[in-house]
């Protein structure tokens, strides 16, 4: 991290899964719809401007503080591991050179406006509502948003990478597809881990999304895992974990890896199918 000008607003796949990855909470609203030139100071092109500033800084407070309750709200409900893909993902498209408006239309107390947001490296989709001098909800452009969080992940992962991946079964022995969709359990072999006083700390999000791309499953709570530094000096090992699905049908399963010594983040995604 679902993705568009409707109620769920956000969904940042961080989608990501966070998501998409953000979903931000904002009424829909109906209007005619045409494409003026922005206004130069115009207070809707500055407050998008300064969230996408204060969200490629990582200044979550500063950001919440351009927000209505609403979305302010929703923005401290996200994970850390969630907001920080949000962050490196900006930071790898670079810093906004422009934006170009596409449309816009009138809203109860405010305006909703598409544009397309000009980076230093890619260009993408943005749409937002504002209301009052704040911003009531924001939404990027899923597809892109996607491809880009896999892209500056593939960047930022360095030499981390997943050496092999299992399910297990319920006593704990390799299998070659889940079978309980109320426990399904795996593990993985990380390398190229960096280690601190001879400990590893990595930090997991898990999602899992069925075969239309909808999120069915998310951890409130990111994998908190420490484990010591092979003897041999070895930058890697085995991790355990388990997610659940509603029932039979094809799922993917998302986990952002990120290494918290060596500052590394990876995407890992692995898809399955419950009879």
């Amino acid at each position: 991290m679902s993705r568009g000008i409707a109620s769920p607003w956000l969904a940042l796949v961080l989608g990501l899964s966070l998501l998409s990855l953000l979903n931000v909470a904002a009424c829909e609203r109906g209007g005619p719809t045409h494409a003026p030139a922005a206004a130069q100071d115009d207070p809707t092109d500055q407050l998008t401007q300064d969230l996408l500033a204060n969200l490629r800084a990582g200044d979550l407070q500063a950001a919440r503080a351009q927000c209505t309750a609403t979305l302010a709200g929703d923005l401290g409900r996200r994970g850390a591991s969630e907001l920080e893909v949000i962050t490196a993902t900006l930071e790898w498209l670079g810093a906004v050179e422009s934006l170009e408006l596409e449309s816009e239309h009138a809203v109860a107390g405010g305006v909703e406006r598409r544009y397309v947001v000009r980076f230093g490296r890619e260009q993408l989709g943005l749409s937002v509502t504002a209301v009052g001098g704040k911003l009531e909800g924001f939404v990027f452009d899923a597809a892109q948003w996607r491809d880009f969080v896999d892209q500056a992940a593939v960047a930022a992962a360095g030499s981390l990478r997943v050496a092999e991946f299992r399910y297990l079964g319920p006593k704990g022995k390799p299998i070659t597809a889940p079978l309980d969709p109320a426990n399904i359990s795996y593990d993985l072999a990380l390398e190229g881990l960096e280690a601190l006083l001879r400990e590893h700390h990595v930090m997991i999000a898990k999602t899992v999304r069925d075969a239309e791309g909808n999120e069915v499953y998310r951890q409130t709570e990111d994998d908190d895992v420490r484990f010591p530094q092979a003897e041999a000096g070895s930058g890697g090992g085995r991790i355990t974990g388990s997610v659940a699905v509603p029932g039979p049908g094809r799922y993917q399963l998302e986990l952002r890896i990120r290494d918290m010594v060596g500052a590394q983040l990876l995407t890992y995604k692995e898809s399955f199918v419950i009879e």
